[in-house]
């Protein structure tokens, strides 16, 4: 139990780093003040340039695959099943995204903090859900629609390919959180004044 609490607490503090503020704050820019006001690789692009949205991106992918090794590295010290183990691990690195401890339990959405954890995880759903994202994305222009829909058929495509059952219950309650985070997105598509990835230009 004790490495379990371990590797769940190191997973959260990983998942906080705030890449986005790393990134942009040498700029003088402050992503939770401006653009969409949300730190993460999206507002980051719009911000600074797709250059620096991706390196955001990476970065924020990067602690879901970092506190997946910690946690395999340390299953063997554990009684619990390894796909427990993983799935803690891979919540709570999102979690820690999405309520940042470094950042007053506010954070981004948590999209490629997840992206990261289930191609780790779950290569093959993960690619099929990146596919559906860029679908949503090429087809709507806006950013919001590809995540909620990616987030939407990542517990479907686990299925789908028989990975086992508590990645398909930690997928399912990420995206419940990520939908939630999304609420001012959805909002916007609803009374259409999302902003469109197409109009915006980069600098």
């Amino acid at each position: 139990m004790v490495y379990l609490i371990f590797i769940s607490t190191i997973s959260y503090i990983l998942g906080s780093i705030p890449f986005a503020l790393l990134v942009s704050l040498p700029f003088g820019v402050d992503p939770r003040k401006e653009g969409s006001k949300n730190p993460g690789a999206t507002n980051v692009a719009r911000l600074l340039g797709k250059k620096w949205g991706i390196i955001t991106f990476l970065g924020d992918a990067s602690k879901g695959v970092l506190a997946l090794l910690i946690a395999y590295l340390f299953k063997s010290k554990i009684s619990y099943p390894q796909e427990l183990i993983l799935s803690l691990a891979g919540f709570f690195a999102v979690l820690g995204h999405l309520f940042s401890v470094f950042l007053k339990f506010k954070g981004g959405k948590g999209v490629a903090t997840t992206i990261g954890v289930f191609l780790f995880l779950a290569p093959k759903a993960m690619l099929v859900s990146l596919l559906t994202f860029l679908a949503g994305v090429a087809l709507t222009g806006f950013v919001s629609v590809g995540s909620l829909l990616a987030t939407i058929f990542l517990p479907i495509n686990l299925f789908i390919f028989n990975y086992p059952t508590e990645y398909i219950i930690c997928a399912t309650l990420l995206g419940v959180l990520i939908w939630y985070k999304h609420k001012d997105n959805i909002r916007r598509l609803l009374r259409g004044e999302e902003k469109s990835w197409r109009k915006h230009k980069h600098g």
